[in-house]
C-alpha cells in the first residue's frame, strides 16, 4: 500500500461580526451607515473613558485619605519632617509600612520613656482592602498607574487597527480577517 496523506482539516471559519446586532445594542436603526456606527462606538468609548477617569480620581483620593488617617494613627512616631516619606511608603506598601511603624512603637515602649505619657492601647490591625489582597505582583498605587505613559505596544495596536480598517474598506472582507492580515503585515 502506498502512503496515504490524510486530508487537511478545513480552516476554521473566520469570526463574523453581526453588525445588525451591534446597531441594535447601540439603538441605531438597521439602515444606519458605517460612519454612524463608528461615531456611536467612539462616543461610547469617550463615555467609558470619562467614567474611568472619574473612578481613577476617586481611587487616588481614597488612597490619600487612608494614608493621611494612618499618619494620624502614628503621629507619636512620625514627625512633620518625615511625614512625606511615611506617606509615600504607606501609598507604596501599606501593610509593610504599618508593620514597621508598629514595630517602632513596640521598640519605643520597651525603652524607658523620656516623658511618661499615658500608654496608648495598641490599635487593631487594619483589614486589607479587597482589591489589594488578590494581587500577586507588587502593589502599585493608582497615582503611579495614572502617570504611566502608554506603551509602545499601544501605538503598534493603533497602527494595526487602522491598517485593518483600510483593508476591510478596500477589499470588503470581515474585520477579523482584515485585522489578522494587518497584524501579519506589521510583523
Amino acid at each position: 500500500m502506498a502512503d496515504q496523506v490524510a486530508p487537511a482539516a478545513p480552516a476554521p471559519a473566520p469570526e463574523q461580526l453581526d453588525v445588525a446586532q451591534i446597531k441594535t445594542m447601540l439603538n441605531l436603526p438597521a439602515t444606519a451607515a458605517d460612519i454612524e456606527l463608528i461615531t456611536a462606538l467612539v462616543q461610547l468609548i469617550a463615555q467609558l473613558q470619562q467614567k474611568y477617569d472619574a473612578l481613577l480620581a476617586d481611587a487616588v483620593e481614597l488612597e490619600d485619605k487612608v494614608a493621611n488617617r494612618d499618619l494620624q494613627d502614628f503621629d507619636d512616631l512620625i514627625t512633620p519632617e518625615t511625614s512625606d516619606f511615611w506617606k509615600a511608603q504607606l501609598l507604596r506598601n501599606r501593610d509593610e509600612s504599618i508593620n514597621i511603624l508598629l514595630g517602632l512603637r513596640q521598640a519605643r515602649g520597651a525603652q524607658p520613656p523620656v516623658a511618661a505619657p499615658a500608654p496608648e492601647p495598641e490599635p487593631e490591625p487594619q483589614p486589607k482592602p479587597l482589591f489589594r489582597n488578590r494581587l500577586i505582583n507588587p502593589v502599585r498605587t493608582m497615582s503611579e498607574i495614572a502617570e504611566e505613559t502608554p506603551a509602545a505596544s499601544t501605538t503598534r495596536a493603533v497602527k494595526i487597527r487602522n491598517r485593518a480598517q483600510e483593508i476591510r474598506a478596500t477589499e470588503k472582507i470581515p474585520y477579523a480577517l482584515a485585522f489578522a492580515r494587518a497584524e501579519k503585515e506589521m510583523e
